[in-house]
């Protein structure tokens, strides 16, 4: 898909603009590629960038990456081309030699951090060292593709897997909104519990039962839970990184939990209450009384479990919950308050052989350990990396998408902080000028995401269809879902989604602060849409450009079309004999509109900037 290009020449605008001060490097758009790919697809943080891009005098490398926790390095070249300049054969064939063997040498003088990185890397089985080439276009020959597809590089000096692919404008479109690369943190666990009479333990090949997969029921008391809670955070692991609820808050059911734990009386009742929380792991060891460590026998811990990568896929609220009140105590005066305190964990394993032969088995585990708790089907839809890649370039445009159920209040606690919110508005400073628009508070700056599918719905088909069917935007198997959800980046920028949505977001305010009834926000975006309805992604592009990117256009076409609803919503009531509610839920008049349209027009000091924009 050659538009893409232009997604990533958007986009390094924006690193330009944010951080081109910074370095001085960042003019040169090639340069600033190396910062795209980076941040884009190896998900760094733009301001730690530098020291990772080794280009000039760099021996075919332009920039590494590394995971220690994964033991994963990826050594980098980037070409930014336009589609007219083929991909050299000799400069792929290079890159496949000569990065390994200047490393391998231990004199590569560019980057003393990724030679010492290579140097502990090299000699270890575990490791992956990865040569990863980037181009912005489509044009490579099938030789290209055979040099990738036939490398194998084998070194008696070399312990580590040495690998190597190929990253075409197509294949950088597919990680830019699906999984991008990532440091995974790895996190064990420790799960004790008082005796194996306290556990139920399932275990197929033991109990004759091939057709289950591994699993324990776990009495487990809550400082133990907490524990792991309080552990994870610490390495910054994401124990619910597969959970839909998340926390929401101490709201709701979550009040009837810290009621319970803060009663003295009450809290022993604990294990009857409450529904227990369900976790996947990728293994899990049973510790019997000789191998509980010392730590644990002091509680009296004489069973339990070590857990490999888990995830809390059901219970979020409850462990939030108890962390809400523990985390008030000392550990000694936690474990007596809350001795008599436990809940009951399921505890699934998924090793790869289990992932392999029941495959889906851990999703629907999600799904339907979820489905008893009020979790409508949007949440499980909005989990997708499309929506969260999504989110993460909204972020660097200075605005906070709500993908998951949990984001507005984890925004909330994130940006409490003046200067947090400082840097957000600070982020978003180009975009509210060229709109003219003053956001204050943090609410101002979420947008949730069924709201965004249904403005960015409302221009690319009409105000009706987003009345009618926006409830349908997130619903997993809905035809809506998977083809106008999935695909608003076919037909559209990041930059001119956020735009829209801001649009509509402008109208509302302005209906807020008049009669409540006008401008009509998802009518100004349909008749603005009118004129584009069906342009592709490279026709449409330029001309949401030029809108968007021009204040005095976009605010006299704003404008016009904000006082176009008034006669339209008038004209149309009194010809139909209908009132202002029944209306805004009607497909628009084409007639009538044209009819208004130019009456309007007439009338219209900056007519001449309407014209010019129709015929644009």
């Amino acid at each position: 898909m050659e538009d893409f290009k232009l997604q990533i020449e958007e986009d390094i605008e924006i690193i330009q603009r944010n951080f081109g001060n910074v370095d001085a490097r960042l003019e040169k758009p090639e340069f600033a590629f190396n910062y795209w790919v980076l941040s884009r697809i190896f998900s760094l943080d733009e301001e730690v960038i530098s020291p990772n891009i080794t280009e000039y005098n760099d021996k075919n490398i332009d920039c590494f990456v590394h995971y220690e926790d994964a033991k994963e390095l990826y050594i980098i070249q980037n070409k930014y081309y336009s589609e007219a300049t083929p991909v050299s054969r000799d400069n792929v064939s290079d890159f496949l030699k000569t990065p390994i063997s200047a490393l391998g040498r231990g004199d590569y003088s560019r980057s003393p951090e990724l030679q010492r990185i290579f140097d502990r890397a090299k000699d270890d089985s575990d490791y992956k060292i990865w040569l990863h080439f980037f181009v912005t276009n489509n044009n490579h020959s099938d030789d290209i593709d055979a040099l990738f597809d036939e490398f194998s590089y084998n070194n008696p000096e070399i312990s580590a897997y040495i690998g190597a692919k190929y990253f075409d404008l197509n294949e950088l479109r597919k990680l830019y909104f699906g999984e991008r690369f990532t440091e995974k943190t790895k996190f064990t666990a420790i799960m004790p519990t008082r005796h194996r009479a306290t556990s139920l333990d399932v275990r197929p090949d033991e109990y004759g039962l091939p057709w289950m997969i591994d699993l324990r029921y776990v009495m487990i008391n809550v400082a133990e839970l907490y524990s792991i809670y309080r552990e994870a955070e610490k390495r910054n692991y994401e124990l619910f990184e597969e959970n839909i609820r998340e926390y929401l808050g101490t709201q709701g059911i979550n009040n009837g939990i810290i009621k319970t734990l803060k009663s003295p009386t009450d809290r022993e009742n604990f294990f009857y209450y409450n529904n227990g929380v369900t976790i996947i792991c990728e293994k899990c060891e049973t510790l019997n009384p000789d191998a509980i460590p010392l730590a644990y026998k002091k509680y009296n811990y004489n069973y339990g479990f070590r857990l490999t990568n888990p995830q809390i896929v059901n219970g979020c609220q409850t462990i939030n919950s108890i962390a809400e009140v523990l985390s008030h105590f000392d550990d000694d005066k936690m474990h007596k308050e809350f001795e008599k305190s436990y809940v009951l964990a399921k505890v699934f394993v998924f090793d790869e052989n289990t992932k392999s032969d029941k495959a889906g088995l851990d999703k629907n585990i999600v799904r339907y350990t979820n489905s008893q708790n009020g979790i409508s089907d949007k949440a499980f839809a909005s989990k997708k990396s499309y929506f969260l890649n999504i989110q993460d370039e909204f972020l660097k445009r200075g605005y906070l998408l709500l993908v998951k159920p949990s984001d507005k209040n984890k925004f909330s606690l994130q940006y409490s902080d003046t200067a947090a919110l400082g840097k957000l508005q600070d982020k978003s400073k180009y975009i509210n000028a060229q709109l003219d628009i003053n956001p204050v508070q943090l609410s101002d700056y979420m947008i949730p995401l069924e709201k965004l599918l249904k403005v960015l719905l409302a221009f690319r088909e009409d105000g009706f269809i987003a009345f009618t069917r926006g409830s349908s935007v997130l619903k997993p198997n809905s035809p809506m879902y998977k083809e106008f959800s999935l695909n608003i980046e076919t037909w559209c920028t990041i930059d001119n989604m956020l735009n829209l949505y801001l649009l509509h977001y402008k109208a509302e305010i302005e209906k807020k602060n008049s009669d409540k009834r006008f401008p009509i926000p998802y009518y100004v975006l349909g008749f603005i849409g009118a004129t584009y309805h069906n342009a592709t992604y490279d026709e449409l592009k330029p001309r949401l450009d030029e809108l968007f990117g021009k204040k005095d256009v976009f605010l006299a076409v704003y404008n016009f079309y904000k006082m176009l609803t008034r006669p339209y919503a008038t004209d149309y009531t009194k010809t139909k004999s209908t009132d202002y509610n029944v209306m805004i839920k009607q497909e628009i008049d084409l007639a009538m509109f044209d009819k208004c349209f130019e009456m309007a027009l007439d009338m219209y000091p900056n007519a001449q900037v309407i014209k010019d924009f129709i015929k644009s």
